[in-house]
């Protein structure tokens, strides 16, 4: 498996195709933006009502709610892009059919929702990994805090914070995003073969697992790139020039508005590189059997 073909491949795929994956997943990201909108403004437009066990800074609205909302309309964008790589015979298709169960449509032309048994299981690992990742990254907080508050003389400057805290940012980055990029992998294996068998997946990846993290690495970086970049310019705009701090309602449009477009790049990028690589190392032979 060569890099350099494989995320050209995926780009190519998702180009040709790019009007059906739109489709595919514009409503799911649609409602995770919509739902996650809405539970940060029941849970933070008066943050001093909000019950301290709800809360967590690991998690983007910071509650571990955020997780479990987001999680069954992930599963569904990897379905839907999994089942469209799988059946759809036209210009740009790169895998052949494979085990996946067809996904319904939504009662409205051009919105796609399930909420089917395969789905739901793909959600709750999807769920337990985000709050597995979300818990460790809050529970570093604390220790990161303990440790400067030990090992430095309070008040604590700038300089004390800067370097420690790039550290620890580059550091969540790489293991978040290996964690990310296996577990979507798994899940979707899951979506493809109908069998979860995550030793199965690791093992027809043989010499070609950190390959496979340099793809989704790559993926993950455009897409980190553009909305960061994007949403620094959009601040730049929309911040008042005389520095006063933007309103709850600012804020609000200012993550959510740049949330979902991203939400909807990045899921099918990654669901595409999936599809891509395990059509390449899945044998068919697996997956129909799997699928049985």
């Amino acid at each position: 498996m060569r890099i350099s073909k494989t995320v050209a491949r995926v780009f190519g795929y998702c180009r040709a195709n790019a009007w059906s994956l739109f489709v595919a997943a514009w409503f799911p990201c649609f409602l995770t933006t919509l739902c996650l909108a809405v539970l940060a403004l029941i849970l933070f437009a008066d943050p001093e009502q909000v019950p301290t066990w709800l809360l967590s800074p690991g998690f983007a609205p910071r509650t571990w709610l955020s997780a479990i909302v987001a999680a069954p309309f992930s599963a569904m964008v990897f379905a839907f892009v999994l089942d469209r790589m799988a059946n759809a015979p036209e210009r740009g298709r790169v895998v052949v059919r494979r085990g996946i169960e067809n996904v319904k449509r939504f009662a409205v032309p051009g919105m796609r929702f399930d909420l089917g048994r395969r789905i739901l299981l793909a959600a709750l690992l999807l769920a337990a990994v985000q709050l597995f990742c979300g818990f460790a990254v809050a529970g570093e907080h604390r220790l990161f805090v303990a440790g400067l508050l030990a090992t430095h003389d309070l008040p604590l400057s700038p300089e004390d914070v800067a370097s420690w805290a790039m550290v620890r940012g580059v550091f969540n980055m790489l293991v978040g995003g290996f964690i990310l990029a296996w577990a979507y992998l798994f899940v979707g294996d899951f979506l493809w073969t109908g069998s979860f068998e995550p030793i199965g997946c690791w093992r027809a990846l043989d010499g070609n697992r950190l390959r496979f993290l340099a793809i989704m690495f790559i993926v993950f970086a455009i897409v980190a790139i553009l909305k960061y970049g994007l949403g620094l310019a959009v601040g730049l705009i929309l911040i008042p020039a005389d520095g006063a701090s933007p309103s709850f309602l600012n804020l609000m449009l200012m993550h959510f508005g740049l949330a979902w477009p991203f939400d909807v790049l990045h899921l099918v990028l990654s669901a595409a590189t999936v599809g891509t690589i395990l059509g390449a190392f899945r044998p068919p032979a697996i997956a129909s059997q799997s699928a049985r």
